[in-house]
């Protein structure tokens, strides 16, 4: 839509477009940083006798697991599925995703929603792969056997669940204000005298 006096884009819309341009570069770079974090800390290697096209969802899972359970692997517990737990490794990540999507935006409604968005799109790919691997198993009875095994234990945390989603998103929101304040130039006596007097 046009404005008919100059021909360019409405404020308010050139505001939403750029609005959702930072919270799509504020989503690219948490979920660049978990990637790469859960693929550098996973104890897991997908198998090398199947196909690629398959084999990218057990890549996905073994990527992803870690991450899921950022708390309990703090604790000492073992991560979804069995695998020893990664200490405060994995807490770690995805802090310093938020800390980064918040100070890259500086904005706190943007940082928030990105981050979310990145939690989110995580456990959706996480659960799309679980499901999605299913031609790398050796049969049908494996699969299933691990489908259940890695669904009930994921569902049995749901403090990890929460805080997936709730200290990273907070911490986003908490740095790009912190980001913001420091943006923001500090005002003198000289020139809020200078404002009065004008």
């Amino acid at each position: 839509m046009k404005s008919l006096q100059n021909g360019k884009p409405y404020p308010m819309r050139l505001e939403a477009d750029l609005g959702m341009r930072s919270i799509a570069i504020g989503l690219m770079i948490g979920l660049g940083i978990l990637t790469l974090g859960g693929a550098l800390i996973t104890p897991y290697s997908p198998s090398s006798q199947t196909p690629t096209q398959y084999n990218i969802f057990r890549v996905i899972l073994a990527t992803y697991t870690p991450l899921l359970t950022p708390i309990s692997s703090a604790a000492g517990v073992r991560m979804v599925g069995g695998g020893g737990p990664q200490g405060a490794i994995p807490i770690l990540i995805w802090l310093v995703a938020a800390l980064a999507t918040g100070i890259a935006l500086r904005d706190p409604g943007r940082s928030g929603k990105a981050m979310f968005a990145s939690a989110s799109i995580i456990l959706l790919l996480w659960i799309a792969s679980v499901f999605l691997s299913a031609p790398t198993w050796p049969d049908l009875n494996s699969w299933l056997t691990e489908v259940d095994l890695l669904t009930s234990d994921l569902i049995s945390r749901p403090i990890d669940i929460i805080s997936l989603f709730t200290i990273p998103t907070g911490l986003a929101i908490l740095a790009a204000q912190i980001a913001q304040l420091k943006r923001r130039p500090v005002r003198t006596e000289t020139s809020i005298d200078e404002d009065y007097y004008l």
